[in-house]
């Protein structure tokens, strides 16, 4: 379906701000970058906060719009004479200069791209995105000159590596595998030195946070819950003996209406490499339409939004979740093909294995090596 972006122009007049110094680029203030200032009370009653946006260059006035992406719905390419102005105020989108890669921002995020450097912004494939866009007004009415339609491979889209593409497993990455292995089995005694050791190959306190929230899916929240636990006491002990552990950055979490069923459809597309048409189709023939809702909105629409963990980190602690509750060898399939279609190579995945087999023993890693060697 056609994507439309519904413009609302407000126009008004500010006086010359000049700009700091020149820059040749898109610049991206992050919202965590942002200084934020209390208010004096020599000018303010109560309490507020204010934060000094990037400055732009203009010599007269300024036309703000408020600029409003539905969910995959993009500019073409573009430049503006006198530059502009970007203030992300709901939502999450994308932006991408001539010649360099594609760029997130966040509500809150700043842009500023200068006079003629070509470009385009809009919303990302699964949220909506608005914006203010502020644009010196110039004689002539030309704002902006409109370009070519922007075309970029399926892989920008998906975020999905190419087949010629491969990783290579961190030791923190393979990590997960023995912690999500002992949590699936209640192993709590095994499931402590695991934690220890992953803290120590450099995962953060909230990416392992994650791993219990992304495994309640496999496992069940009891033992999720069990296992998260067994983390909190590990952090506590080692908080006694004088040890840091790093916090990490916290998960970027969805706060607008955009669905959680379409997105984890068009996730789901891209971890299968298939198509939108092909994952929309309800399981067993909509059978059972709850199921159907919870995979896709709840495991693959709202747990894969969340960015602390990448989308291969999540499919290590499902291999090593599934490798360990034995009797799910069709789900494990799929998931070890996922993997691979994330750029995993076999011989990396000889990786994953050994380090079933060092964690929960010889039976379910053979188990797993077995269904590998049937895809």
């Amino acid at each position: 379906m056609k994507q439309h972006i519904k413009t609302l122009l407000v126009m008004s007049s500010l006086s010359g701000v000049v700009y700091a110094e020149e820059q040749t680029g898109q610049q991206i203030t992050r919202v965590t970058s942002q200084k934020v200032q209390s208010a004096p009370s020599s000018d303010f009653s109560g309490k507020a906060q204010f934060s000094r946006l990037p400055q732009m260059p203009s010599e007269g006035d300024i036309a703000p719009a408020l600029v409003q992406f539905e969910a995959g719905a993009i500019t073409h390419w573009h430049t503006h004479p006198h530059g502009q102005y970007l203030i992300v105020t709901e939502g999450e989108g994308r932006t991408q200069e001539w010649g360099k890669p594609i760029q997130i921002i966040r509500q809150g995020d700043v842009v500023w791209c200068p006079p003629n450097v070509k470009h385009w912004h809009g919303a990302s494939e699964q949220r909506a995105m608005s914006h203010i866009a502020l644009s010196p007004v110039v004689q002539d009415g030309k704002n902006v000159v409109w370009l070519e339609e922007v075309s970029f491979p399926s892989s920008e889209r998906t975020n999905t590596p190419s087949s010629n593409t491969f990783v290579t497993l961190e030791q923190k990455q393979l990590s997960l595998i023995p912690i999500a292995a002992f949590t699936a089995t209640g192993d709590l005694v095994q499931l402590k030195p695991a934690l220890i050791q992953a803290l120590d190959n450099g995962l953060t306190v909230n990416q392992m946070k994650e791993i219990f929230a992304h495994q309640s899916a496999y496992v069940g929240f009891p033992r999720a819950l069990n296992g998260m636990l067994t983390f909190k006491s590990v952090l506590e002990e080692r908080k006694k003996q004088g040890i840091k552990d790093e916090e990490g950055a916290l998960p970027h979490v969805l706060a607008d209406s955009t669905s959680y069923y379409q997105r984890g459809i068009a996730q789901l597309s891209a971890l299968n490499k298939a198509s939108v048409a092909e994952n929309s189709k309800p399981l067993f023939d909509n059978f059972s339409p709850t199921m159907d809702y919870a995979l896709k909105s709840h495991l693959f629409g709202y747990l894969f939004s969340r960015d602390n963990l990448s989308p291969l980190d999540r499919e290590l602690v499902v291999i090593g979740s599934l490798s360990a509750l034995g009797g799910v060898n069709a789900q494990l399939r799929s998931h070890l093909k996922i993997t691979q279609n994330l750029g995993v190579h076999k011989t990396e995945m000889q990786r994953i294995i050994v380090m079933l087999r060092q964690s929960i023993g010889e039976d379910w890693a053979s188990n797993t090596q077995n269904v590998f060697n049937e895809i």
